[in-house]
């Protein structure tokens, strides 16, 4: 309708100077639109440094403060002495979520997430710190606080309903945790103390006993201290995190994704602080690190790399396969050449994990011992009839999954309890999906060690920074990126506009820190498949050579360099997102890259009593379930399908869930209804593996 009512308003313009001032007013209008576009376009094209200057300098303009989007660095809030106060005065509780979850009822508030947080290297001996803390909220410029007047319920994010705040940190405080701790008297003294934090938005200052321990920038990947020298045994120790998140900062350029203290749109509530798990464990100075298994599944063999700390030249390292107790070793720095009897591979239908003991030996001696796994499983592209194919174990499969944002509306980032988290992708496989696109967000380790387990594929995108461009600014972004007549945006723009996506050279610097932080935490777990550097274009630059990086990093995995646009040549999958209109051919012009749908759908049901908010965001609208069942089967057999018949490797349906204002999930945001019955979605997602196969079988 909006397409006509501006064709209308042209056509009157138009008319209207042609009646007036004859032919001479419609071709001089015309030109000097078309003069105007292909001016925008060649300087998109060929000047995006200075393009970005021009949007930065309207960027400016926006508005600050309460009524704009973005803070100054020095905001904070005043009312936090009140506050205090008040919860003194009526105790720590969790507070009402807008939308409640099943789950919160089961948090014990000294022991919430009480799980092993790193199973794929786990050990014995360990101390999970969650629970109720201390805190206080102050100027960033602070050095100290005199006290910690307040609770919070750690792991969860201060502007959540479950640490007991829902509160949100401003750019120009900074969140100080306190809390007591013991080293068990059954800790041997000869041993280090390690203290961990599977992830805290965004900068962490850790003290203990008020000795600084340390510091770590970067709110999504895990970080360890050795506190060893600091603590004391037999006595109450004192731990400090100090944090500051900038979200929403005039000057800020992190790594932030969607979060923002302006929810709208696409953008939501932000999730600063602690938000998974702090614990410490007692390892020996002379320690396994990490464990890596490379599968040939050609040879039924797999390569065990053993990272292990500096001092342990002439150690060896073992590998036990527990199904069998058979024994397999190497030196210190070599990897371990590990045969299993039966060969068992991993699919999404058949999760095969082989289990395993890893040991430092000094000849006899058992140095460290750590418990981990590994799958024998291969990933790649092939090419079969002239279309690229994504493969799983040399065998062309179909990646059918949704987008999976990983929002709680009570935990925010933080998902309520294990079973919650586990939830997701239970849910995700009996819709008959075979894949999760984790979009923009980290997950703790646990919820990867449940998809190898469950067997699914992931997708996993790094988290977007640069510049943001408030939603109500949409047309700036247009503008900007969005190159007129004839120029593709999908492949055709370049990805150097610095400026213009607030990419200093500190800044790509802290993207490159973080981005392979990620993808060391995470190549361990063989469910995940896909790597995702840049998503559309937030922050998109230098693709070939991040491309080129992730490779080296890990050589074993598929690319998706960038997701939608702008699609610079390289990496393994050509990606497009299609919202609002019929699914075309998705297929890589360059002929040697696996098309897929990297987004799509969208379609939106406002079920009454399981909504966010009243207002509402989606793709396309329908009404009631009967109507939404029926957009979304048309587009799966009457558009995916015959997608799937001119040669798509794989779909990304937007998304599980609803997210906030966003109802286009498959799935209600407190995960009490499907739109669509199960049964049914995997009827449908058959038929869609049934015409992959007969094309490519």
């Amino acid at each position: 309708m909006k397409k006509y009512i501006a064709l209308a308003i042209l056509a009157a313009i138009l008319g209207g100077g042609y009646a007036a001032f004859g032919w001479a007013f419609p071709i001089g209008f015309v030109s000097v639109i078309v003069g105007l576009f292909l001016a925008w376009g060649l300087s998109v094209r060929y000047i995006p440094r200075k393009v970005g200057v021009l949007v930065n300098n309207i960027i400016k303009r926006i508005p600050k403060g309460e009524d704009g989007w973005m803070f100054k660095d020095e905001a904070q809030s005043k009312d936090w002495a009140d506050w205090f106060k008040q919860q003194q005065k009526d105790g720590w509780k969790q507070k009402e979520a807008q939308l409640p979850t099943r789950w919160s009822k089961d948090i014990d508030p000294e022991a919430p997430l009480p799980e092993y947080p790193r199973p794929q290297l786990s050990r014995d001996k360990w101390v999970n710190l969650n629970g109720l803390w201390s805190f206080n909220v102050v100027a960033k410029e602070a050095t100290s606080v005199g006290e910690f007047p307040g609770q919070i319920m750690v792991p969860f994010a201060i502007e959540s309903a479950l640490s007991g705040v829902q509160r949100p940190l401003l750019p120009g405080e900074k969140l100080w945790y306190n809390r007591k701790f013991d080293v068990p008297a059954n800790w041997n003294a000869e041993e280090r103390i390690v203290l961990n934090f599977g992830a805290v938005d965004w900068e962490t200052t850790v003290l203990v006993n008020g000795v600084e321990q340390g510091s770590h920038q970067g709110g999504y990947t895990p970080f360890s201290f050795d506190i060893t020298d600091a603590v004391k045994r037999g006595e109450a120790n004192e731990l400090v995190v100090v944090v500051w998140d900038p979200t929403n900062a005039e000057t800020s350029s992190q790594q932030r994704g969607k979060q923002t203290l302006k929810p709208a749109f696409i953008s939501y509530t932000a999730s600063s602080g602690i938000w998974q798990t702090v614990w410490m464990e007692s390892v020996a100075d002379r320690r396994i690190e990490r464990t890596l298994t490379h599968a040939n599944i050609t040879k039924g063999t797999a390569l065990v790399d053993v990272t292990t700390t500096d001092n342990c030249d002439g150690l060896t390292v073992e590998v036990i396969l527990k199904d069998d107790n058979s024994s397999f070793k190497a030196e210190v720095g070599q990897p371990v050449l590990v045969k299993p009897a039966e060969l068992k591979l991993w699919t999404p239908e058949t999760p095969n994990l082989y289990d395993i003991k890893v040991r430092l030996l000094d000849g006899d001696k058992v140095i460290d011992e750590a418990d981990s796994y590994f799958a024998m499983r291969e990933l790649g592209v092939i090419k079969q009839d002239g279309t690229p194919l994504l493969t799983l174990n040399n065998k062309p499969v179909f990646h059918n999954g949704p987008l999976d944002q990983g929002y709680w509306p009570d935990g925010i980032y933080t998902a309520p309890t294990d079973a919650a988290l586990k939830y997701d992708i239970e849910l995700a496989k009996s819709y008959g999906y075979n894949m999760l696109r984790k979009h923009i967000k980290i997950e703790p380790a646990r919820w990867y060690h449940h998809c190898d387990k469950l067997g699914i594929l992931v997708w996993q995108d790094m988290i977007s920074g640069g510049a943001p461009i408030p939603p109500k600014d949409g047309w700036v972004d247009y503008l900007q990126h969005v190159a007129p007549l004839g120029i593709d945006h999908h492949h055709d723009i370049p990805d150097r506009d610095y400026e213009g996506w607030g990419r200093t050279e500190d800044n790509k610097t802290q993207f490159i820190n973080e981005y392979t932080e990620m993808v060391q935490s995470l190549q361990m777990f063989p469910s995940l498949a896909v790597w995702i550097p840049f998503n559309e274009y937030w922050g998109q630059f230098d693709t070939v050579r991040v491309t080129e990086m992730t490779r080296k990093l890990d050589p074993t995995r598929l690319i998706n360099s960038a997701s939608g646009f702008f699609d610079q040549g390289s990496g393994d999958i050509y990606d497009m997102h299609i919202y609002r209109r019929k699914i075309e051919r998705v297929e890589d012009p360059r002929q040697f890259r696996a098309g897929v749908l990297g987004e799509y759908g969208g379609q939106t049901w406002a079920v009454e009593g399981h909504l966010w908010s009243d207002k509402t965001f989606g793709y396309g609208k329908t009404e009631g379930q009967a109507a939404y069942q029926e957009a979304y089967t048309n587009m799966m057999l009457n558009e995916t399908k015959v997608a799937i018949t001119n040669g798509l490797a794989g779909a990304v349906y937007t998304q599980l869930t609803d997210v906030e204002i966003e109802i286009n999930g498959v799935a209600t945001y407190d995960r009490e209804v499907s739109k669509v019955a199960p049964e049914e979605l995997t009827r449908i997602h058959n038929e869609l593996y049934e015409a992959f196969e007969k094309r490519n079988g």
